[in-house]
């Protein structure tokens, strides 16, 4: 397998992340702020979800790059790396087991301690009470990271063949 090929592994695999990462930023800035509280509406809308906007272009445009940027680093002498027995599909089954890990174990702290909290929340409040706003708040991000995950774990292998199976065709 060439050095190449697994450059633009691992920064489809950083594109993944970073798609996660935007995402779950997007959910938490769409649950942190409420444009019918009363008041206008004006660029704080915009600056509320810059953030995961920024986040998903870089995760797109690291996607649609990667194989150049792969390339230039690999350079002209892109050395084969021995692999045996390993298959592009096996790489990248790997890196979707790596990441769908990753995902879970650094939120499942979070998320438990969010529910924790929103069950909490939920039970001494009413339904309008903004602690239970901030308490929904604060487990949307790892909520929607570890879900990712999770999927990754599950359909990781899926997802492996139809990538090597694009990855072969061009």
């Amino acid at each position: 397998m060439l050095t190449s090929t697994i450059v633009l592994i691992v920064l489809r695999l950083f594109s993944i992340s970073w798609l996660v990462q935007g995402l779950s930023m997007l959910a938490g800035a769409a649950f942190g702020f409420s444009p019918l509280r009363g008041r206008d509406v004006g660029p704080e809308v915009f600056l509320a979800f810059l953030p995961a906007l920024v986040m998903l272009l870089c995760a797109t445009v690291m996607w649609f790059a990667a194989s150049a940027i792969a390339r230039m680093v690999a350079g002209k002498a892109d050395a084969p790396v021995a692999v045996a027995g390993l298959t592009l599909t096996d790489l990248y089954a790997f890196a979707f087991v790596f990441l769908g890990l990753y995902f879970v174990l650094h939120s499942l702290a979070d998320v438990l301690n969010w529910l924790h909290y929103a069950f909490l929340v939920a039970v001494a409040h009413d339904d309008f009470d903004p602690e239970r706003k901030r308490s929904l708040y604060g487990l949307s991000r790892p909520l929607i990271t570890m879900v990712a995950g999770l999927v990754c774990l599950f359909s990781g292998r899926k997802w492996a063949r139809k990538l090597s199976a694009l990855e072969k065709e061009s």
